[in-house]
Formats: C-alpha cells, structure tokens, sequence
C-alpha cells in the first residue's frame, strides 16, 4: 500500500505491462499466432502491439473461440467405385454403340452413290475410292493439325503469363529487420516489360481512375491530368485502406466504380507499407485487391504502377524507406500482370539517376517529386498506354 501512494505511476505501469503481457500470453496460440518476435530483444507484450498494427485486437481472442466449424460435405473417397464404374462404363458404352452404328450407315450410303457415278463416267471403282481417300486425308489432316496448332499456342500464352509463385519465403531475421526479401526475382518485371506500349494522347485519360497515395497527388495536383482522369489519393495511402478510405470528391473507389465506367484504373501504393509486415503480407493483400477491382470493374485495364524510389541519400540512411525493400515489393507485384487485363509499368525509368535512386535534382524532400517534375510522370504515362 505505502508503494501505492509513494510510486503510483509506476504501480500503474507495472500493472498495465503485466496484463499486456498476460494477454499476450493467452492469444499466443489463437489470434497472434501469426505474430513474430524476437525473446531476446523484446517483451512478450510487443506481440499485442504489432498485431494492432495488423489490425488485430485482443477481444478477438474471445470471439474466435465461439466460431462455428463449418459443416463438412460427403466424403466422394467413402462412395462406391464398383457403382460409380459401372454406371459410368454402361453410359459410354451405349453411346459409342450408337454414334458407330450411325456413322456407319450415313458412310456406306454416301460411299455407295459415290461409285455408282463413277462407274457411269467410266472411271474405275478403285482410282474414284484412292482419290477420295487421299482428299479426305489432307483435309482432316490439315484441319486437325491448324487445331493443334492453336490450341498449343494458346496453352504456351496461358502458361507463360500465370501468376508467378515466390522462389522462397521471408527468414525471421528479415521480418524482424523489417527487410522486404525479394523472394519473387525480376521474372514478373522482365515478363511485364515484354508488353508493346503505344503512345496516347490525354483524351486517354477521359475514363481512367487514378489510386494512389502522395506521390500521386503531386500527378493530381501538378499536372492537368484531374482535367481527363479522376483521382482516389490521399497522403498516407496504404494498400490495406485503399477500398476503404472516403475520398471527398469521389467517395470510395468502390462508390466511384458504380458510378462511373472506367476502362483503365492506375495504382501505385507501396511507399507507406514498407517496413510494414513481410513481402508475403504486402502480396496477399495488394493481389486482394487488384481481384476486387477485376471484379468491380471486369471490364477495365488495370495498370500497376510500381512504387517510386527515395534518393540515394535516403537510401542509404533509412532501415526501412531504402530502394532495397523498394525493389523488392515492386518484383512481388509486377508478378501480378498478365499483359491482358493487367499490366505493369514503371515510371522510376524516367525520375531514377544513373544507379537507380530518385534523381536528386527532382525532388525536395528525398522521397517525392518536385512539382514541376511531375510532368516526367505524365509523359511516361503518355508513352506507355495500353493500345491492343
């Protein structure tokens, strides 16, 4: 009691860490169960922290225990085969019986008429059969092979353009150093760039929908692109909130798809989520959302727009904002474009020096355009239009 009134504060805190630690504990195997942490390096109770972050609270713990299992279907490997084989081996057999006995017959009639003709004109029932065989020979041939042909070309293109998978997974030491691993390579981006980008003019622009954080603000706020696209961007932007967030003159992307139809939707999101989660995390949910906006907007190109890098300055200096994790992220989203409905460009080719950081002359603040630079972007965006 005397510690009480003489070290209140402290006794307060004492207190609140350890029922954070406590709750920490009890959702350990439940709702932050996909939390990491390092014992050695941090308490127990940052795991409750970081999950907030995630937006995960401690009250779930207690919802989740009351979640219903779902209820399962029929277990198809407990069924019959013995019934499932006959019944099936019957049907075809019936069918097959009866398309021979057809064709058959519709052939001997035809194959009849056809050398009766012949043996009018005087030519003789062999040469007639031998001419007919060989012309129906090239024929299925020529067709079957022109089948072939382009269902093999079309099973290439399918294949060539599915969603990459990642080459590994992010280590504990980069999730706790808040390094991105780069665990995709530069395949999507090479694949991405194969596309043939056309040059348009700004009525391009008429039905296209912009999201995005600062970076394309300073497009919305410096150029005269907000005279032909609309824009969803806000400051802080993160791909978690981005079908969520109210913009004052649109609403939500989901209320500006509704009412509006867009035939392109440009998307660069990513500088605010760094440091953020792993690569995984930031992939789950931006591949979540460019679903959504297929979904949405089915009929619409979506151009992926890769996340712009910081200055060679802040690069260095910077744990977390480094064009390292940059580069990373970028890698994991190119993967995304199928070069049909999804595309992905990106402008760091234009506003990037000679060893890849943000040119130090274009910006003000190491991480954005200056705002007269921005015009580099809206040319770029001119030069690389999806005109097939």
């Amino acid at each position: 009691m005397k510690l009480i009134k003489k070290c209140p504060v402290f006794v307060l805190l004492l207190s609140t860490g350890l029922l954070f630690t406590l709750i920490a504990l009890g959702g350990k195997n439940t709702i932050y169960a996909s939390q990491e942490y390092d014992p050695i390096t941090t308490p127990l109770l940052s795991v409750m922290f970081t999950a907030a972050n995630d937006e995960i609270y401690p009250w779930q713990m207690f919802l989740n225990q009351n979640t219903p299992v779902m209820a399962q279907g029929p277990d198809t490997d407990k069924m019959n085969p013995e019934e499932t084989d006959s019944d099936g081996q019957g049907e075809i057999q019936e069918n097959t019986s009866s398309g021979d006995a057809d064709g058959i017959g519709e052939e001997s009639e035809t194959e009849a008429g056809e050398a009766s003709d012949a043996l009018d004109e005087g030519e003789k029932p062999e040469e007639k059969a031998q001419e007919n065989t060989a012309n129906m020979g090239l024929g299925a041939g020529a067709v079957g092979a022109d089948a072939l042909r382009s269902a093999s070309e079309s099973l290439k293109e399918e294949a060539s353009f599915e969603r990459l998978p990642p080459l590994r997974e992010s280590t504990h030491e980069e999730y706790i150093n808040h390094v991105s691993a780069d665990i995709y390579g530069d395949a999507g981006v090479i694949r991405a760039a194969s596309y043939p980008f056309g040059t348009v003019d700004d009525s391009y622009f008429d039905d296209a929908l912009f999201i995005g954080d600062s970076r394309l603000v300073g497009l919305k706020e410096y150029t005269d692109l907000s005279e032909h696209a609309d824009f969803c961007c806000e400051t802080s932007l993160t791909i978690y909130k981005a079908l969520e967030e109210k913009f004052s003159d649109i609403g939500t992307v989901p209320e500006a798809l509704e009412n509006k139809d867009y035939t392109k939707i440009y998307m660069m999101l990513g500088i605010n989520e760094l440091g953020r989660g792993t690569t995984e995390d930031f992939m789950a949910k931006y591949t979540e959302v460019v679903d959504t906006l297929r979904e949405l907007e089915p009929d619409a190109k979506i151009i992926i727009m890769g996340i712009m890098h910081v200055s060679g300055q802040k690069s260095s200096s910077d744990a977390i904002f480094n064009n390292g994790n940059i580069n990373a992220r970028n890698n994991a989203i190119a993967t995304l474009a199928d070069n049909k409905n999804i595309f992905y460009i990106d402008v760091n080719e234009v506003v990037c020096d000679e060893e890849g950081n943000l040119n130090e002359e274009y910006t003000f603040d190491q991480i954005h355009l200056l705002g007269a630079r921005n015009d580099l972007v809206k040319q770029f965006l001119l030069e690389h239009g999806v005109t097939e």
